[in-house]
């Protein structure tokens, strides 16, 4: 008797600690990430998420928009790479989590001093001149501990 009673609190105490294992993740592509973005791209520990609408300007003022965004109370904010862009087109655009069909700023440049954009009307990223005004949204990067 005292075998089975054993037993039976070794394998409660073994499901237990099981469960405590295989916790859910604690965010997915669409939720809201500590800062108030929308949690855009995940790789392992590895957490993007995409901010507001911060209005359309040129690409200077853009760059320094970015990191002077201080959403969520968070200071590391930055204007996000074509990349970065892409990973928002395909994983809340597309699907209809974030609706926009604006062309966004990236913080790509090339030698002659076009500028990478992406449209989210299009769905692709184009070349631009300094000039232009485009939308922008700014990006940040934690990791799963936070």
């Amino acid at each position: 008797m005292k075998k089975k009673l054993f037993i039976g609190i070794l394998l409660l105490v073994s499901i237990n600690l099981f469960a405590l294992d295989s916790t859910e993740p604690k965010y997915k592509i669409g939720d809201r990430g500590p800062a108030g973005g929308i949690i855009f791209s995940i790789s392992g520990n590895n957490i993007w998420e995409v901010s507001e609408y911060l209005g359309h300007m040129r690409w200077d003022k853009a760059f320094r928009a970015c990191p002077e965004y201080h959403g969520g109370g968070y200071n590391d904010w930055y204007l996000p790479t074509k990349d970065e862009l892409e990973d928002i087109y395909y994983n809340l655009v597309k699907p209809g989590i974030l609706e926009t069909t604006d062309t966004y700023w990236s913080s790509n440049m090339e030698e002659s001093m076009t500028l990478w954009a992406y449209n989210y009307k299009k769905g692709r990223p184009g070349l631009y001149g300094i000039t232009r005004e485009f939308a922008v949204r700014a990006v940040r990067h934690f990791e799963m501990h936070e």
